[in-house]
């Protein structure tokens, strides 16, 4: 999923029904890397913590030697969870847009959206849906790099943006992009897509109205990929956990991709397997079986 702040939809979070049972069925050599979504996967019911169970299995990966990567819609500055619990590594925020060193607080790649294609989008956009309000996450490793629209109702209710007029706000590169509309996230993706602007990348992490826009070819998958080249680790050695759509392209890559039994239907149709739910441990309840 792949919220970005801490904290459930305003109106309570979208529950997908009916979810399907847990396999137990596995292969039983070890993955070499472990990637974890957080909202709605790695995190607790209140989006704020990563339960002692999780944590202890992810670091058992670590410590037999497989490589854990938290993959997250969420910029930087809301990793506090992931990090309160002890983790040090790789993390791909903002859909893929940003890889960040946690230990060293450093990027390690970045591929911003350009002002140009931001502007560009928007236009068709608005020529095939109802007015929209933005807001951008900007190249940066604090708050201070969020800025939206005065009118932008950010889903989650921990969302926290600096105000600047629309000319100002796609004046400058972007790691992502936010488009609030008032319809659901498909049908305001389906909207987008008939743009068909070669030059972004669309997805969402809830139903609540709200696009997640990246450059061409940006996706939490694309970037894991590149990892794992660089670390010699074939996707067939890695097992990745994600519940919503921004989850998809990951989830594909990965050998064995897993979805959250709670997680959207688009993504649990694609998976290898299906994990209990994150409120009952589902990362730990998979990752156990080696670790």
């Amino acid at each position: 999923m792949d919220g970005p702040g801490p904290g459930l939809p305003q109106n309570g979070r979208v529950t997908f029904a009916p979810p399907a049972a847990p396999s137990n069925a596995g292969p039983t050599t070890p993955p070499r890397m472990v990637v974890c979504d957080m909202d709605g996967t790695l995190l607790d019911e209140t989006g704020a913590r990563v339960s002692k169970r999780n944590a202890d299995a992810l670091a058992r990966a670590e410590s037999a030697g497989a490589r854990v990567v938290i993959a997250t819609g969420r910029p930087i500055w809301w990793l506090d969870p992931v990090i309160e619990a002890g983790f040090t590594g790789i993390a791909v925020c903002m859909n893929g847009a940003v890889v960040y060193d946690v230990q060293a607080g450093e990027l390690v790649a970045a591929s911003p959206l350009v002002p140009q294609v931001m502007q560009d989008f928007v236009s068709a956009l608005e020529l095939r849906t109802d007015p929209l309000a933005l807001a951008v996450e900007r190249l940066g490793t604090t708050i201070r790099s969020c800025w939206a629209e005065a009118h932008y109702d950010h889903p989650w209710e921990f969302g926290e943006f600096q105000t600047a007029d629309r000319a100002a706000l796609l004046a400058d590169p972007a790691a992502k992009m936010l488009v609030r509309g008032g319809v659901d996230s498909r049908t305001l993706a389906e909207a987008a897509h008939a743009t068909g602007n070669p030059d972004v990348s669309i997805t969402w992490s809830t139903d609540e109205g709200l696009l997640e826009i990246a450059a061409a070819g940006v996706s939490k998958g694309s970037a894991l990929d590149r990892l794992a080249g660089d670390w010699g680790i074939d996707p067939a050695e890695v097992v990745a956990f994600g519940d919503m759509p921004n989850d998809l392209e990951m989830l594909r890559w990965a050998g064995r991709g897993v979805a959250m039994a709670g997680g959207h239907p688009d993504v649990r149709a694609i998976a290898t397997e299906i994990a209990p739910e994150h409120y009952h441990d589902g990362v730990a309840a998979v990752l156990e079986r080696w670790f």
